[in-house]
Order: structure tokens, then sequence, then C-alpha cells
């Protein structure tokens, strides 16, 4: 994914279409200021990043018509300017890289991301895990961050159902983290259910605030496993929210009991469990 800025192309545009009108009757110092402006545009186009990839015909002709731009910039510093041959060569040039340019923006399928409630519409798009606090963020394994990621991802983009799977399995893999950092061990395959987890950390004195959490989120998340059943956005958005929540709970709750080089091992070990 990349993100773009429109108003971008429109500076960038601003600094090159001028040298479209360069002339050979022209005033030399209005020739060099069109020149070294349209010069400055390229680089800019250039060097933003994600420009190959999303205008590549662009940036090839775009490369081209800089390297006439600079033998001119390099003439007049010369004073060699009646080597360059006629400027219209570079006018043409520009026009031309014009219309490859509104072409290929054109052909670019461009939408934009609506705000989702209060949420930071571009970390949900990009990182939704840098929002949990770093003491948090620090007790969770890649695939976990990857989930609530793509959680954030999935909302930023309109799919609330994803969002929600993604979301309640990071709060299921931090509770099956615990459960075993804190018994040492895992219920049988046929028991692995959030009913159990909640149990067993109930009895093994988890707080009441991460019980009290973990009910709520299974009676959301047992509905949408039903085949049938969706979110809405507003829904998504709520629980994204209580499940982060729920995941600094955990957290507080493993360094109240000083668990957390524990639940590290344990996630390490889940995939293999």
């Amino acid at each position: 994914m990349l993100e773009s800025y429109p108003s971008f192309y429109f500076v960038v545009a601003r600094f090159i279409m001028p040298a479209r009108k360069l002339q050979t009757g022209m005033p030399d110092d209005l020739k060099i200021d069109f020149i070294t402006a349209a010069y400055q545009g390229f680089d800019m186009f250039l060097r933003a990043e994600g420009t190959p990839d999303m205008l590549p015909r662009s940036t090839e002709k775009a490369k081209a018509v800089q390297g006439i731009a600079k033998f001119w910039i390099d003439g007049y510093a010369a004073g060699t300017t009646h080597m360059c041959g006629e400027i219209e060569v570079l006018a043409r040039a520009i026009d031309g890289f014009g219309v490859s340019f509104q072409d290929e923006l054109d052909r670019i399928p461009m939408f934009t991301v609506t705000p989702k409630g209060n949420l930071d519409i571009r970390r949900l798009a990009k990182k939704f895990s840098d929002g949990l606090p770093q003491s948090t963020i620090e007790l969770l394994d890649d695939f976990v961050r990857n989930d609530i990621n793509h959680s954030g991802k999935c909302l930023a983009f309109d799919l609330p159902t994803s969002s929600g799977f993604h979301i309640l399995r990071a709060v299921e893999t931090c509770a099956k983290a615990y459960v075993y950092s804190a018994t040492g061990s895992l219920p049988p395959l046929k028991n692995r259910n959030w009913g159990e987890y909640i149990e067993q950390l109930k009895n093994a004195s988890a707080h009441s605030d991460v019980i009290d959490v973990l009910r709520i989120l299974k009676a959301k998340r047992n509905p949408l496993m039903h085949p049938y059943d969706n979110l809405d956005v507003d829904e998504a958005i709520a629980l994204l929210c209580l499940s982060q929540a729920g995941i600094d709970t955990i957290a507080e709750d493993l360094r109240r009991r000083s668990l957390e080089v524990k639940f590290r091992e344990a996630l390490k070990k889940l995939p293999g469990l």
C-alpha cells in the first residue's frame, strides 16, 4: 500500500508545466527561470517515494527530460547555449511528459479512506498497534501485532467483519498465552475455547478486570462466529476499542504478577501446542 498526496502532483505540475511555453525569442533570464523551475519539479517528482511504482512511464520520461533541462542549465552556466539546439525541443519534451503524466494519473485506481469514528485513519491504515502503550507492545510478538494491524486496516478499508475477526484472534492469542504462563499448560484440544480460558484464568488468580473484559468480548465473539452474522462499522469500532482495552488489561495483570518473561515464552510456544 502506498500513501499519496494529490496536492504533491499539483505542486510538481506548477514547477514543470510553465516550461512548455519556452520559445527561442524569449529573453535568456526568462528561459533559465522556466528551465530551472522545471528541473526542480522533475527532481521533486523523481525523489518522491513510490513514484516509480505508481507512475513508471512518467518516471522514465521525467528522467530523460530532466537530463535535457540540465544540459541547457549547464549551457547557460558555461555560456554555450548556442550549442544546445532549439529550446522548443525541450518545450516539446516537457509537453510529452505532461501527456504521459496525466494519462498515468487518470489510470491509477485511487480511493479515499473515510474517517472511522474518532480513530486516527492513518494509524488504522498503517500500523494500529502503535496506538497501544509501549509497555504492552513490548510483550506482544509479531503474530499478535500483525493481527492488531490487520484489524485496523480492515476497518479503514470498510471490512468491519474481517476487522472483528483479526482483533478477536489477537485477544484470544493473548488469553491463551496468559493461561499457559500462569498454569504451565493449555486445556486439551477439545476444550480450547474462550469459556475454558476464562475459567482457568479465574482459577489461576487473574485480576477480576481481566475476567470481566474477556467475558464481555466472549459475548460479542460468539455471534460473530456464525457464518451469516456480520459487523457494521460502528460495531467494529466498538469491538476494536474494547479489544485494545482487553489486551492492555491482560498486559497490566501480567506485569502485576511478574509474568512478562513467561508470557513471551508462551507466545513462542503456542504454534506448537
